[in-house]
């Protein structure tokens, strides 16, 4: 399954290349700005809030992991949701023998999300010696796991933004802004003035679990383990706001 859409991907790429070679240079811009952008506050401060330079170049490199993990294997399905339930085609996907959240979420992928991971990790292993003269292994786990768990979130945030356009039919805007706030997951936490907004912005809007949490395991491993229990408890949550949401569906034929 994972091959054909591999391949499928592939061709994709081969029908489209200029469209695919313009989102590269897109997403490598982006990059440059927002390293340009941090380099030059350093360039005048030694740190922000007791974050290096190093620890926010991390920031950034995990930001793009995740991100393009999400881009390369889920964002172009979780949007057929809502596209189905305002052009009628989810009808077709109800009939189906099979869970059909799990069917909206796989599917496609592409493979311009995977050379952002990518260039994400190159950037966090860059960055990564001289934040942690001697990284633990279980550092590096915590990370790793933190760091899919951070897909996780990406993802079941991205389905309740689909799932409400059952109510609302139209989620472009809501979309846009929560995309507008992930943005925002490059800045450290330190720039959050109170723990009220950094809990927010941890559990409300999940813009601190791009990067700053999957972080958090190289600096305090003890405390990032912790936050190991909101990724499934966000995706449950996905999963109740959905089966309650297709309660109440009616079908495109009213």
């Amino acid at each position: 399954m994972v091959a054909k859409q591999l391949w499928l991907g592939w061709r994709a790429w081969r029908s489209y290349r200029a469209s695919f070679l313009l989102g590269i240079i897109g997403d490598l811009a982006w990059l440059l700005f927002t390293i340009v952008f941090f380099s030059s506050i350093y360039s005048h401060a030694g740190d922000i809030g007791g974050w290096p330079w190093a620890d926010v170049l991390m920031l950034i490199g995990t930001a793009h992991i995740v991100n393009g993990l999400y881009t390369a294997l889920f964002e172009s399905n979780i949007r057929r949701l809502s596209a189905g339930v305002k052009n009628g085609s989810l009808d077709r996907w109800l009939t189906y023998p099979a869970d059909v959240q799990l069917l909206l979420t796989f599917g496609r992928i592409n493979l311009r999300g995977f050379l952002t991971a990518l260039l994400g990790a190159g950037i966090t292993l860059y960055a990564l010696s001289p934040v942690v003269s001697q990284p633990r292994l279980e550092a590096v786990a915590i990370y790793a796991l933190l760091l899919v768990g951070a897909v996780i979130v990406r993802l079941a945030a991205a389905f309740l933004i689909e799932t409400l356009a059952f109510f609302l039919v139209n989620v472009e805007i809501l979309r846009a802004l929560q995309n507008e706030f992930y943005g925002y997951a490059t800045y450290p936490a330190a720039v959050y003035p109170n723990w009220v907004w950094k809990l927010a912005f941890t559990v409300l809007i999940p813009v601190l679990w791009m990067a700053n949490i999957p972080a958090a395991a190289l600096r305090d491993p003890e405390i990032a383990v912790w936050w190991l229990f909101f990724p499934p408890l966000l995706l449950a949550l996905s999963r109740k706001a959905f089966a309650f949401a297709l309660r109440h569906y009616q079908s495109a034929g009213g």
